[in-house]
């Protein structure tokens, strides 16, 4: 189950290298643009405050698989969250020692 206190709205922030929802985060998606196009561009990315690699990530996600990246990082955290809250009713409830016996 998501944490209650977390904001909905807030991604978590995956660094290169780092697994997204179909696997690492490893190759560049580089072009050259206009001075002014890099103008509006910058601006959008503020609007959005999101820095232009989470932007043109978005972007490039959104033309291949119809979704943006932060749309299937979320689907991936909610399959996750449900697939463990299955387990943990088949299983019943289960944690780790440093959990401090707080579990699901």
């Amino acid at each position: 189950m998501a944490d209650p206190t977390q904001d909905p709205n807030e991604l978590p922030a995956f660094a290169r290298g780092i697994a997204g929802p179909l696997g690492k985060l490893t190759c560049d998606a580089k072009t050259k643009i206009d001075e002014v196009t890099h103008e509006l561009w910058l601006q959008h990315c503020a609007q959005r405050g999101q820095d232009t690699a989470g932007v043109l990530r978005d972007c490039i996600y959104a033309l291949v698989h119809g979704k943006t990246y932060r749309q299937m990082v979320v689907e991936k955290i909610n399959h996750d969250d449900k697939r463990i809250d299955a387990l943990a009713q088949l299983i019943g409830p289960f944690w780790g020692p440093e959990s401090g016996g707080h579990g699901r």
